[in-house]
Protein backbone atom coordinates (compact mmCIF):
# COMPACT_ATOMS: atom_id res chain seq x y z
CA UNK A 1 0.00 0.00 0.00
CA UNK A 2 1.31 3.43 -0.86
CA UNK A 3 2.27 5.79 1.95
CA UNK A 4 -0.42 8.46 2.00
CA UNK A 5 0.84 11.72 3.42
CA UNK A 6 -1.97 13.67 5.10
CA UNK A 7 -0.17 17.00 5.61
CA UNK A 8 -1.82 20.06 4.13
CA UNK A 9 1.56 21.69 3.47
CA UNK A 10 4.18 20.21 1.20
CA UNK A 11 7.56 19.58 2.86
CA UNK A 12 10.70 19.40 0.77
CA UNK A 13 10.92 16.18 -1.19
CA UNK A 14 13.64 13.90 0.23
CA UNK A 15 16.58 13.45 -2.18
CA UNK A 16 15.72 9.81 -2.95
CA UNK A 17 12.10 10.68 -3.76
CA UNK A 18 13.23 13.65 -5.81
CA UNK A 19 15.45 11.37 -7.89
CA UNK A 20 12.61 8.91 -8.42
CA UNK A 21 9.97 11.53 -9.19
CA UNK A 22 12.11 13.23 -11.84
CA UNK A 23 13.64 10.16 -13.48
CA UNK A 24 10.96 10.28 -16.19
CA UNK A 25 11.30 13.63 -18.01
CA UNK A 26 7.80 13.26 -19.47
CA UNK A 27 5.12 13.04 -16.77
CA UNK A 28 1.54 12.18 -17.61
CA UNK A 29 -0.38 15.37 -18.44
CA UNK A 30 -4.18 15.36 -18.05
CA UNK A 31 -6.62 18.18 -18.80
CA UNK A 32 -9.55 18.55 -16.41
CA UNK A 33 -12.42 20.24 -18.29
CA UNK A 34 -15.26 22.39 -16.98
CA UNK A 35 -18.98 21.98 -17.66
CA UNK A 36 -22.03 24.18 -18.00
CA UNK A 37 -25.64 23.19 -17.34
CA UNK A 38 -27.86 23.67 -20.38
CA UNK A 39 -30.98 22.86 -18.36
CA UNK A 40 -31.56 22.31 -14.65
CA UNK A 41 -34.74 21.52 -12.71
CA UNK A 42 -34.92 20.94 -8.96
CA UNK A 43 -37.82 18.56 -8.31
CA UNK A 44 -37.80 18.49 -4.51
CA UNK A 45 -36.01 17.24 -1.41
CA UNK A 46 -35.30 13.52 -1.11
CA UNK A 47 -35.58 11.39 2.05
CA UNK A 48 -31.76 11.27 2.23
CA UNK A 49 -31.59 15.07 2.54
CA UNK A 50 -30.33 15.67 -0.99
CA UNK A 51 -32.42 17.22 -3.76
CA UNK A 52 -33.80 15.33 -6.74
CA UNK A 53 -32.72 17.11 -9.91
CA UNK A 54 -32.79 16.75 -13.66
CA UNK A 55 -30.01 18.49 -15.55
CA UNK A 56 -28.39 18.52 -18.98
CA UNK A 57 -24.64 18.93 -18.71
CA UNK A 58 -22.21 19.99 -21.42
CA UNK A 59 -18.41 19.79 -21.47
CA UNK A 60 -16.50 22.92 -22.48
CA UNK A 61 -12.80 23.40 -23.20
CA UNK A 62 -11.99 25.65 -20.22
CA UNK A 63 -9.73 23.44 -18.12
CA UNK A 64 -7.39 22.88 -15.21
CA UNK A 65 -4.27 20.77 -15.72
CA UNK A 66 -2.84 17.85 -13.78
CA UNK A 67 0.62 16.30 -13.92
CA UNK A 68 1.48 12.87 -12.53
CA UNK A 69 5.12 12.08 -11.66
CA UNK A 70 6.58 8.83 -10.32
CA UNK A 71 6.99 8.94 -6.54
CA UNK A 72 7.11 6.42 -3.67
CA UNK A 73 4.10 8.01 -1.95
CA UNK A 74 1.13 10.18 -2.80
CA UNK A 75 1.93 13.88 -2.79
CA UNK A 76 -0.07 16.91 -3.98
CA UNK A 77 1.03 20.36 -5.07
CA UNK A 78 -1.48 23.07 -6.11
CA UNK A 79 -0.95 26.23 -8.14
CA UNK A 80 -3.32 29.02 -9.12
CA UNK A 81 -5.87 28.74 -6.33
CA UNK A 82 -6.15 29.09 -2.59
CA UNK A 83 -4.64 25.94 -1.15
CA UNK A 84 -7.21 23.57 0.30
CA UNK A 85 -6.29 21.16 3.07
CA UNK A 86 -5.63 17.74 1.62
CA UNK A 87 -8.75 16.24 3.17
CA UNK A 88 -10.84 18.98 1.47
CA UNK A 89 -9.15 18.72 -1.92
CA UNK A 90 -10.98 16.42 -4.32
CA UNK A 91 -7.76 15.52 -6.15
CA UNK A 92 -6.31 14.23 -2.89
CA UNK A 93 -9.50 12.43 -1.92
CA UNK A 94 -9.78 10.80 -5.37
CA UNK A 95 -6.15 9.67 -5.31
CA UNK A 96 -6.52 8.18 -1.83
CA UNK A 97 -9.78 6.44 -2.75
CA UNK A 98 -8.30 4.81 -5.86
CA UNK A 99 -5.07 3.84 -4.08
CA UNK A 100 -7.11 2.17 -1.33
CA UNK A 101 -9.37 0.41 -3.84
CA UNK A 102 -6.47 -1.15 -5.78
CA UNK A 103 -4.01 -1.51 -2.84
CA UNK A 104 -1.52 0.56 -4.82
CA UNK A 105 2.11 -0.50 -4.38
CA UNK A 106 3.38 2.88 -5.55
CA UNK A 107 2.42 6.51 -5.25
CA UNK A 108 2.49 9.61 -7.43
CA UNK A 109 3.45 13.22 -7.14
CA UNK A 110 0.43 15.14 -8.45
CA UNK A 111 0.67 18.77 -9.56
CA UNK A 112 -2.65 20.61 -9.99
CA UNK A 113 -2.73 23.88 -11.93
CA UNK A 114 -6.06 25.65 -11.39
CA UNK A 115 -7.80 27.91 -13.87
CA UNK A 116 -11.46 27.05 -13.25
CA UNK A 117 -12.63 29.31 -10.40
CA UNK A 118 -13.74 27.70 -7.14
CA UNK A 119 -17.46 27.98 -6.31
CA UNK A 120 -18.27 29.00 -9.87
CA UNK A 121 -20.82 26.34 -10.86
CA UNK A 122 -18.44 25.02 -13.54
CA UNK A 123 -17.67 21.73 -11.79
CA UNK A 124 -13.94 22.31 -11.40
CA UNK A 125 -13.50 20.27 -8.22
CA UNK A 126 -15.58 17.34 -9.49
CA UNK A 127 -13.74 17.46 -12.81
CA UNK A 128 -10.41 17.36 -10.97
CA UNK A 129 -11.60 14.30 -9.04
CA UNK A 130 -12.64 12.41 -12.18
CA UNK A 131 -9.47 13.41 -14.03
CA UNK A 132 -7.43 12.13 -11.09
CA UNK A 133 -9.21 8.76 -11.17
CA UNK A 134 -8.72 8.42 -14.93
CA UNK A 135 -5.19 9.81 -14.86
CA UNK A 136 -3.94 7.60 -12.03
CA UNK A 137 -5.57 4.52 -13.57
CA UNK A 138 -3.52 5.19 -16.72
CA UNK A 139 -0.41 6.26 -14.80
CA UNK A 140 -0.44 3.10 -12.67
CA UNK A 141 -1.42 0.96 -15.67
CA UNK A 142 -4.59 -0.28 -13.98
CA UNK A 143 -7.63 -1.97 -15.44
CA UNK A 144 -10.39 -0.67 -13.18
CA UNK A 145 -13.94 -1.58 -14.34
CA UNK A 146 -15.95 1.46 -15.43
CA UNK A 147 -18.62 0.64 -12.84
CA UNK A 148 -16.02 0.80 -10.05
CA UNK A 149 -14.75 4.18 -11.25
CA UNK A 150 -18.36 5.40 -11.30
CA UNK A 151 -18.85 4.23 -7.71
CA UNK A 152 -15.70 6.03 -6.58
CA UNK A 153 -16.77 9.18 -8.44
CA UNK A 154 -20.23 9.09 -6.82
CA UNK A 155 -18.61 9.08 -3.38
CA UNK A 156 -16.58 12.18 -4.30
CA UNK A 157 -19.39 14.40 -5.59
CA UNK A 158 -22.67 14.48 -7.49
CA UNK A 159 -21.08 16.00 -10.60
CA UNK A 160 -18.01 13.77 -10.64
CA UNK A 161 -19.59 10.83 -12.58
CA UNK A 162 -20.41 13.16 -15.49
CA UNK A 163 -16.72 13.93 -15.91
CA UNK A 164 -16.03 10.25 -16.53
CA UNK A 165 -18.32 10.60 -19.56
CA UNK A 166 -18.10 14.13 -20.96
CA UNK A 167 -19.89 15.51 -24.00
CA UNK A 168 -23.62 16.17 -23.63
CA UNK A 169 -25.50 14.14 -21.02
CA UNK A 170 -28.58 14.00 -18.83
CA UNK A 171 -28.00 13.83 -15.08
CA UNK A 172 -30.73 12.50 -12.78
CA UNK A 173 -31.00 11.62 -9.08
CA UNK A 174 -28.56 13.97 -7.32
CA UNK A 175 -27.05 14.52 -10.76
CA UNK A 176 -24.84 11.43 -10.47
CA UNK A 177 -26.91 9.14 -12.75
CA UNK A 178 -25.57 9.94 -16.21
CA UNK A 179 -27.19 9.20 -19.58
CA UNK A 180 -25.40 10.36 -22.76
CA UNK A 181 -27.49 12.51 -25.11
CA UNK A 182 -27.09 13.32 -28.82
CA UNK A 183 -23.93 15.36 -29.35
CA UNK A 184 -24.23 19.05 -30.04
CA UNK A 185 -22.19 20.49 -32.91
CA UNK A 186 -19.30 22.76 -31.84
CA UNK A 187 -20.75 25.92 -30.30
CA UNK A 188 -18.82 28.94 -29.03
CA UNK A 189 -19.57 30.60 -25.73
CA UNK A 190 -18.25 33.10 -23.21
CA UNK A 191 -18.19 32.30 -19.49
CA UNK A 192 -18.16 35.12 -16.93
CA UNK A 193 -17.17 34.48 -13.31
CA UNK A 194 -18.25 37.61 -11.39
CA UNK A 195 -15.66 37.18 -8.65
CA UNK A 196 -17.94 35.77 -5.94
CA UNK A 197 -18.36 32.08 -5.10
CA UNK A 198 -21.83 30.71 -4.34
CA UNK A 199 -22.19 27.90 -1.83
CA UNK A 200 -24.20 25.01 -3.27
CA UNK A 201 -25.89 24.46 0.10
CA UNK A 202 -26.85 28.14 0.31
CA UNK A 203 -28.18 28.06 -3.25
CA UNK A 204 -30.46 25.11 -2.50
CA UNK A 205 -31.53 26.77 0.74
CA UNK A 206 -32.57 29.91 -1.14
CA UNK A 207 -34.61 28.04 -3.75
CA UNK A 208 -38.36 28.15 -3.27
CA UNK A 209 -39.48 24.66 -4.15
CA UNK A 210 -43.02 25.96 -4.51
CA UNK A 211 -41.79 27.35 -7.81
CA UNK A 212 -41.01 23.84 -9.08
CA UNK A 213 -43.45 21.08 -9.91
CA UNK A 214 -43.59 17.62 -11.47
CA UNK A 215 -43.99 19.51 -14.74
CA UNK A 216 -40.33 20.45 -14.46
CA UNK A 217 -39.39 16.85 -15.25
CA UNK A 218 -41.46 17.08 -18.42
CA UNK A 219 -39.67 20.32 -19.29
CA UNK A 220 -36.33 18.53 -19.04
CA UNK A 221 -37.64 15.63 -21.14
CA UNK A 222 -38.72 18.08 -23.84
CA UNK A 223 -35.31 19.76 -23.78
CA UNK A 224 -33.54 16.37 -24.12
CA UNK A 225 -35.63 15.64 -27.20
CA UNK A 226 -34.68 19.02 -28.63
CA UNK A 227 -30.96 18.19 -28.38
CA UNK A 228 -31.53 16.13 -31.54
CA UNK A 229 -32.04 19.46 -33.31
CA UNK A 230 -28.42 20.39 -32.62
CA UNK A 231 -27.60 23.98 -31.75
CA UNK A 232 -31.27 24.94 -32.22
CA UNK A 233 -32.02 23.60 -28.74
CA UNK A 234 -29.88 26.32 -27.13
CA UNK A 235 -32.62 28.93 -27.36
CA UNK A 236 -34.50 26.82 -24.79
CA UNK A 237 -31.84 26.63 -22.06
CA UNK A 238 -33.13 27.16 -18.50
CA UNK A 239 -32.10 26.88 -14.84
CA UNK A 240 -34.42 26.87 -11.81
CA UNK A 241 -31.73 28.53 -9.69
CA UNK A 242 -32.00 31.77 -11.65
CA UNK A 243 -35.24 32.62 -9.82
CA UNK A 244 -33.41 32.90 -6.48
CA UNK A 245 -29.75 33.50 -7.35
CA UNK A 246 -30.10 36.44 -9.75
CA UNK A 247 -32.11 38.63 -7.33
CA UNK A 248 -29.81 37.75 -4.42
CA UNK A 249 -26.52 38.46 -6.23
CA UNK A 250 -26.52 41.71 -8.26
CA UNK A 251 -23.06 40.99 -9.70
CA UNK A 252 -24.28 37.71 -11.21
CA UNK A 253 -27.32 39.42 -12.70
CA UNK A 254 -25.08 42.14 -14.14
CA UNK A 255 -22.75 39.55 -15.68
CA UNK A 256 -25.74 37.97 -17.44
CA UNK A 257 -26.85 41.39 -18.70
CA UNK A 258 -23.31 42.05 -19.98
CA UNK A 259 -23.41 38.92 -22.14
CA UNK A 260 -26.82 39.84 -23.50
CA UNK A 261 -25.58 43.34 -24.37
CA UNK A 262 -22.59 41.85 -26.18
CA UNK A 263 -24.78 39.80 -28.47
CA UNK A 264 -25.23 36.39 -26.86
CA UNK A 265 -28.09 34.46 -28.47
CA UNK A 266 -28.85 32.76 -25.13
CA UNK A 267 -27.49 33.24 -21.60
CA UNK A 268 -27.78 31.20 -18.41
CA UNK A 269 -26.51 30.67 -14.89
CA UNK A 270 -24.36 27.51 -14.69
CA UNK A 271 -25.32 25.07 -11.95
CA UNK A 272 -26.10 26.91 -8.73
CA UNK A 273 -23.72 29.72 -9.74
CA UNK A 274 -21.92 31.93 -9.68
CA UNK A 275 -20.75 31.81 -13.32
CA UNK A 276 -23.01 32.73 -16.20
CA UNK A 277 -22.41 31.88 -19.84
CA UNK A 278 -23.67 33.03 -23.20
CA UNK A 279 -23.70 31.32 -26.59
CA UNK A 280 -22.58 33.16 -29.72
CA UNK A 281 -23.09 32.51 -33.41
CA UNK A 282 -19.39 32.03 -34.18
CA UNK A 283 -15.92 32.09 -32.66
CA UNK A 284 -15.19 35.62 -33.81
CA UNK A 285 -18.30 36.95 -32.04
CA UNK A 286 -17.44 35.09 -28.85
CA UNK A 287 -13.87 36.38 -28.84
CA UNK A 288 -15.06 39.94 -29.47
CA UNK A 289 -17.55 39.66 -26.61
CA UNK A 290 -14.86 38.39 -24.23
CA UNK A 291 -12.72 41.48 -24.79
CA UNK A 292 -13.19 44.92 -23.33
CA UNK A 293 -13.66 46.28 -19.86
CA UNK A 294 -15.35 44.35 -17.09
CA UNK A 295 -15.10 44.71 -13.34
CA UNK A 296 -11.65 44.17 -11.91
CA UNK A 297 -12.73 41.12 -9.88
CA UNK A 298 -14.49 39.42 -12.81
CA UNK A 299 -12.89 36.74 -14.97
CA UNK A 300 -14.00 36.16 -18.56
CA UNK A 301 -13.30 32.97 -20.53
CA UNK A 302 -14.03 32.37 -24.23
CA UNK A 303 -14.73 28.66 -24.71
CA UNK A 304 -16.12 25.96 -27.00
CA UNK A 305 -18.31 22.93 -26.37
CA UNK A 306 -16.66 19.49 -26.52
CA UNK A 307 -18.08 16.26 -27.88
CA UNK A 308 -17.36 13.04 -25.97
CA UNK A 309 -14.68 12.06 -28.51
CA UNK A 310 -12.98 15.48 -28.25
CA UNK A 311 -13.29 15.34 -24.47
CA UNK A 312 -11.14 12.22 -24.16
CA UNK A 313 -8.81 13.05 -27.04
CA UNK A 314 -7.95 16.37 -25.47
CA UNK A 315 -7.91 15.07 -21.91
CA UNK A 316 -4.85 12.95 -22.68
CA UNK A 317 -3.72 14.60 -25.92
Amino acid sequence: MASLSGASSFPEVPPETERISRVNPRPLHVRSFAKVNLALSVLGRRPDGFHEIRTVLQSIDLCDELEFWPCRELRLECHGAELLRNEDNLVWRAARALAKRVSAAEGAEIVLRKRIPLGSGLGGGSSNAAATLLGLARFWNLRVPAAELQNLACELGSDAPFFLCGGTALGTGRGEEIYPLPELPPVFLVVVYPGIPVSTAAAYGSLSLTLTSPGSANKIASFCERTQEGAGCLTGIFNDFETSILPAYPAIRQAKILLEERGAVATLLSGSGSSVFGFFNDEESALAASRGSVRETWRVFPAKTLSRAEYFQRMFG
